[in-house]
Formats: structure tokens, C-alpha cells, sequence
């Protein structure tokens, strides 16, 4: 046995027999039972509603449930004003399908969540096991340091959280997009799986839209087939125009932006905010009535356009100001490795113990991030223009660009970061193994004929 595991250990995932990699499978099953248990003990979900969700589901949910409209009466979020695309509707009426089903308990609600997007993790993992060439160590250490990360684990095992939805999105679209092979099956298959998750991703997060679109170009760019990326065009395309669609029966304006855009430019851009980010919620602000108007706001795109403008007049007149919360929120989302956005005031950022758990895991992915970063920027400079490791590191780096984007302009909070961590993960794996000499999921001449 001691001579066995250190072959083992350094045999390619690719190579290791079906059977281990069926066992390695189920075991991340139970990973996805034990995280839901875990979560359920934690949150005392036995019995809760779904209505009682936070961060605005909630009261969605119980809007749409009790007037049948998908409209937040007005004064819940703010004095007179009623909310319609302030929340993508994916998650309130994917958790009101559940609830319908197995009956208004967090608790089972939670658990079929959880299996469901947990599965798209397992998905992921297995395929992974599957293509890579990188050994099994390299595979486990890097993608064990990802699903023991305390507050990775919490994130992906909430059920009012958009990053307990599209962290395991992400997942398996990174990985479909650098280890899954389709040259030698149907790519049919292979484009429906990825204009899924992209299509799920714009219901999702607003902030997903710009990547969204970018993953087709890369799509053409790396695979020189530009029939699969008009097709995940078409489907990102269509999803768009559904969700403005969506927006306009029940807001009143065409369009895929969030009418909370200007409330949460504000909330990271006014005169309070240096005084309470990073350490503080910047919730502590609606709390303490500091983000209100100086005039009656008509509806939620007076509230958008008003609180927007607020914000730009901030920057303008506090420039200095504006530089230094931006370096802070991209400290916040390239380097920190306290917890952020979670504490009240005169709350220590060490007062909880999950908190202190968290730092030495948040040291070793900032390892791995600017390892990554430091990699695909090297690759890019030097790599040929359109070879396959040029493609997936521009690939790379341009989802960290649109994504991050957002939270240096707004604010970023330490479970924003949540998201980049098993993407990170993978390019470091695909980096590792052989799949970036062989170029994994790069059709041949020979395929296309």
C-alpha cells in the first residue's frame, strides 16, 4: 500500500481507473450532503419560510406570491417607491417552484437547492477527473483547497445568496470551456451545456451580462469555429432580450440593468462610505436612513437615476476621495485576507470564528490568484496570438476584468470574491497539466471533417 499510493497520487486523473473516479464521485456527493447538513445546523432551517429569505428575496417572494405580481410594495425598500427589476427573477421563482412542490420549509427547500446546484459542482469535478492530465495530487490539492475554504463552502450552501447559484455555474462553464473534450462527440451537446449556464448566469447576476457576451468571442477565438459562437450568441442573445422582456411587462423599461444599480453606486461612492468600508456592512447606511433623497422619487427608476446621479456628483467633487475607496475595493478583491462587509459597528473583523478560519485558506488563494495572474499575463506576452494557452489565459483574465469591474466601481465584499476562487483553481490545474500541451476541447481538422 505504501508503494501503491505514491503512484497513485502521481498517476494523471485521466489515467486513474473508472471505478476510482466513480468513488472520488460519490464522495463528492456526500460533500454536498455534508455542506447542506452543515448549512441547515447552522441557519436552524427546520421550519423557517421562504419568505423569510433575506437580501430581498423574501419579501419578493412574498409579493409575488400574495398579489401574483412581481412587484415589492411600495415602502419595503423605500418610502413610495415600489420594486420590480431590483432582484433577477431566477431565484425567487426557482425557490417558489420548489416550495410548491415539497411545501414552505427552508429545510427541504435548501436540500433540493443544494443537491441541484451542487450537482453542477459534482458535474464539474467529475469531468475534471475525467480529461485532466494533471496528477492526482496536483488535482486534489488544488481543488481541495477550494471546497475546504470556510466561507467558499457557506457561500455555495445559501439559498438567498446569488453566489450560492452562480459559484457552481461557474464552475462547470469553466470547465466545459478548458477540459471537456468535444472534439470527439456531438458539439451539439457541448453548446447547449454552455449556452445553458450562460443563459442561467444572465438570470442570475446583472454583473454577468458584459461576460456573458465575451464568452462566445473567446469561444470563436480559441476553438476557430465560429459556428459554435454565433450559436452561444444567439442563446445569450435570446436570454437578453428575455429578461428586458421580462423588465418591461414588470417595470416598464426594456432593459437587462438592475433599477438597485444607483442605490449600490452610492452606497460605495458617497461621504459616509469612506467611514465604514472595508470592515462594515455598508447595509449600515439604509439602517441609519443615510441613503435617502431630498425630493419625492416617482418610481424605481427616479430612485436609479436619482441615487446614480449622487454618485457621480460625489466622484466629481471628491475625486481624491473616489481614488483611495477604489483602491480599497480592489485590495478588497485582489489582496484582503480579513473578512469584509460582514461586521456592524463596533464589530471586530475577528469577532467570529469562522472569520479567523478563513484567513489562512484567503492566504493560500491569494497565493494561487496571482500565481494565475501572473501566469496568463506571461503566457499572454509571450505565447503565440490564437494558440490554445494564449486563448484560455485571455480567457482568464477577461472574466476577472468584467467581473471585478463592477465591484471596484461599486463596492466588493468578501463573498464577491467567492466566485473567482475554483475558476482560479481550474486555470491553475489546466496550467499544470498536460491538457495545455495536447489543447483539450480544441477541435482537430480531422474532427470537423
Amino acid at each position: 500500500m505504501s508503494a501503491t499510493l505514491p503512484l497513485l497520487l502521481r498517476t494523471p486523473a485521466a489515467d486513474l481507473s473508472p471505478a476510482f473516479r466513480r468513488w472520488l464521485t460519490v464522495a463528492l456527493l456526500g460533500y454536498v450532503l455534508l455542506g447542506t447538513a452543515v448549512m441547515d445546523r447552522w441557519q436552524h432551517r427546520a421550519g423557517q419560510s421562504i419568505r423569510d429569505l433575506g437580501f430581498g428575496y423574501g419579501v419578493l417572494i412574498s409579493a409575488i406570491e400574495d398579489t401574483g405580481e412581481y412587484r415589492v410594495s411600495e415602502g419595503v425598500h423605500y418610502p413610495g417607491v415600489a420594486f420590480s427589476a431590483h432582484r433577477l427573477p431566477f431565484i425567487p421563482f426557482f425557490l417558489i417552484a420548489l416550495k410548491d412542490t415539497l411545501g414552505d420549509d427552508l429545510r427541504w427547500v435548501a436540500l433540493v437547492k443544494c443537491l441541484f446546484f451542487g450537482g453542477l459542482l459534482v458535474a464539474a469535478v467529475a469531468t475534471v477527473l475525467r480529461t485532466a492530465r494533471a496528477p492526482l495530487w496536483a488535482v486534489l490539492l488544488l481543488l481541495g483547497v477550494v471546497l475546504t475554504m470556510p466561507r467558499w463552502a457557506l457561500n455555495v450552501f445559501e439559498v438567498g445568496l446569488e453566489e450560492g447559484y452562480n459559484i457552481t455555474v461557474l464552475a462547470l462553464l469553466f470547465v466545459l470551456l478548458w477540459f471537456d473534450d468535444a472534439a470527439g462527440r456531438a458539439r451539439v451537446g457541448w453548446v447547449l451545456a454552455v449556452g445553458c449556464m450562460l443563459g442561467l448566469l444572465v438570470f442570475l447576476k446583472s454583473s454577468m451580462v458584459y461576460w456573458s457576451l465575451a464568452v462566445p468571442v473567446l469561444v470563436g477565438l480559441r476553438r476557430r469555429d465560429w459556428r459554435e459562437a454565433v450559436a452561444l450568441l444567439l442563446v445569450v442573445t435570446v436570454a437578453l432580450y428575455g429578461l428586458a422582456a421580462f423588465n418591461a411587462r414588470n417595470a416598464g423599461r426594456f432593459t437587462v440593468g438592475s433599477s438597485w444599480e444607483g442605490w449600490n453606486l452610492y452606497k460605495g461612492n458617497s461621504e459616509h462610505s469612506p467611514g465604514l468600508y472595508p470592515p462594515y456592512s455598508l447595509d449600515i447606511l439604509d439602517y441609519e436612513g443615510k441613503v435617502t433623497a431630498d425630493r419625492p422619487l416617482a418610481d424605481e427608476w427616479d430612485h436609479n437615476a436619482y441615487f446614480k446621479q449622487r454618485a457621480v456628483a460625489f466622484v466629481r467633487t471628491h475625486p481624491r476621495e473616489f481614488f483611495e475607496l477604489a483602491v480599497r475595493k480592489a485590495w478588497i478583491f485582489y489582496g484582503e485576507v480579513r473578512a469584509s462587509g460582514l461586521a456592524q459597528r463596533g464589530e471586530s473583523r475577528y469577532a467570529r470564528a469562522e472569520y479567523l478560519l478563513q484567513i489562512p485558506w484567503m492566504l493560500a488563494f491569494r497565493m494561487m490568484l496571482w500565481a494565475a495572474i501572473g501566469l496568463a499575463v506571461r503566457t499572454l506576452w509571450r505565447a503565440p496570438w490564437r494558440s490554445d494557452a494564449a486563448m484560455v489565459a485571455l480567457t482568464y483574465l477577461a472574466f476577472l476584468a468584467l467581473y471585478s469591474v463592477f465591484h471596484v466601481i461599486g463596492f466588493a465584499y468578501e463573498r464577491h470574491v467567492m466566485p473567482v476562487v475554483m475558476p482560479t483553481a481550474l486555470y491553475l490545474l489546466w496550467r499544470w497539466s498536460e491538457n495545455a500541451k495536447v489543447g483539450v476541447g480544441v477541435p482537430t481538422d480531422a474532427s470537423r471533417r
